[in-house]
């Protein structure tokens, strides 16, 4: 092999050397922002209602009862408060429902407050003689570290009767999480 056969080898090893540190070390560099990506968790958490019967009397309202947990990335849903602190400031998406069994003429309301403010109410009434009704509200809002989300229901028929709430993660929940 000639002189300039064995430069132009050389040359061509160096260069493909180079190439593959350059990939291994983009590779390794973009691996390790992806994992350090992946690793944080936006903050979300799922409750919901199971058993015994909930019944609620026309005309009450209060704060929902949640009792059992699907998940809560941060820890920040207090069981016993049937609240959500807000771990870090942010938009979170919240969905609320209750399920329960209505006759005609009964009115039923789901309201989402943030220290101890309205932020958001949803209302039905229903119209069908008797149903299985489910009670829902879904709210994009920005929240501050340290909020406190609660969800207030209300019923109300015209024989004043009471109405059992439907238990279930399916039938009766809270679920938020943080978008931005």
């Amino acid at each position: 092999m000639s002189n300039r056969g064995i430069i132009l080898a050389s040359l061509s090893l160096i260069i493909a050397i180079a190439g593959v540190a350059v990939g291994a070390f983009s590779f390794i560099s973009l691996n390790n922002y992806s994992n350090s990506v992946n690793t944080y968790v936006l903050p979300m958490a799922r409750v919901y209602y199971e058993g015994p019967t909930y019944t609620i009397a026309s005309g009450s309202s209060g704060t929902f009862n949640y009792n059992q947990k699907n998940y809560d990335t941060h820890g920040a849903f207090n069981l016993a408060s049937d609240s959500y602190t807000i771990p870090e400031s942010g938009f979170y998406h919240i969905i609320a429902q209750y399920s329960i069994f209505a006759s005609d003429g009964d009115f039923f309301y789901i309201q989402l407050f943030s220290n101890n403010i309205l932020i958001c109410s949803r209302s039905w009434g229903s119209s069908v003689t008797t149903n299985t009704f489910g009670v829902a509200l879904s709210d994009i809002n920005n929240f501050t570290e340290g909020d406190s989300l609660t969800i207030h229901i209300y019923i109300w028929n015209p024989s004043t009767a009471s109405r059992n709430i439907f238990q279930g993660d399916e039938s009766t929940f809270f679920a938020i999480t943080k978008l931005a």
